[in-house]
């Protein structure tokens, strides 16, 4: 695979901030444009109900993700595209990697995951947050909420920490280490629909992402491990929750 040119440190943090920004913006924009469009059907209290709650509907949060994922992913092209000398591929080290890498890596998730829900239970905390509860009993049709979850989530959001903002932060003085820290904090932070216990666990789970991500060089190891993740979560939702 070609070498590629990458943004630094400071690029990697100007730029990255724009596509955030951009990811939260075009998440509320596509929310008050879809319910907008109920007014017909729906009372001024219903519409200002749904807006209040629109992060545990499950439709509103699959059509958001959809959106976020396309135009959010297309920004990150763009970004790498105006760097002189990058090579999409290399810049987000997207390279295949051995079947038995991959599935070393499913069984540590899998260790992880049994852990986890041990913890949980033991606190005599849900395995299924309440969030998660509502977001999919308001899923209609239900299969948008699988692939939203699934697939699109995982997309953007290994595109976008552990492909762009890694890239550039790893090329730092931050080095593997800081890059994997970083990058999971931030990607931690951004699941605020749960409590701080479960913003814990989505911490942990980043770590070994990003773990798999420095160790392997290749970004569709931590994919494949976040849409499993995803898919053990959403299989326990549909069954417990």
């Amino acid at each position: 695979m070609p070498q590629s040119t990458h943004w630094r440190l400071w690029g990697t943090v100007v730029w990255g901030a724009v596509i955030f920004a951009a990811f939260y913006l075009l998440q509320t924009l596509a929310v008050i444009v879809v319910v907008s469009s109920w007014r017909r059907h729906l009372s001024e209290t219903e519409i200002e109900q749904l807006l209040s709650s629109a992060g545990e509907n499950g439709y509103l949060l699959s059509l958001a993700t959809f959106i976020t994922t396309i135009v959010c992913c297309g920004l990150v092209v763009a970004v790498i595209k105006l760097k002189k000398g990058s090579v999409l591929l290399e810049y987000l080290s997207i390279r295949s990697v051995s079947p038995k890498t991959m599935l070393k890596w499913t069984g540590l998730l899998a260790g992880f995951v049994v852990l986890s829900d041990l913890i949980t239970v033991s606190l005599g905390r849900p395995i299924v947050p309440e969030f998660m509860s509502a977001v999919y009993a308001t899923a209609s049709p239900v299969w948008m909420i699988w692939l939203a979850l699934v697939v699109a989530a995982p997309i953007f959001e290994e595109v976008f920490f552990r492909g762009f903002l890694f890239r550039g932060l790893e090329s730092s003085f931050m080095g593997p280490i800081g890059a994997v820290l970083v990058t999971t904090g931030l990607w931690a932070v951004i699941h605020v629909q749960y409590d701080a216990y479960g913003i814990a666990t989505v911490f942990c789970l980043g770590l070994l992402f990003g773990t798999a991500r420095a160790m392997t060089g290749s970004l569709l190891v931590p994919f494949g491990l976040h849409a499993v993740s995803n898919l053990v979560a959403t299989i326990e939702t549909a069954v417990l929750g």
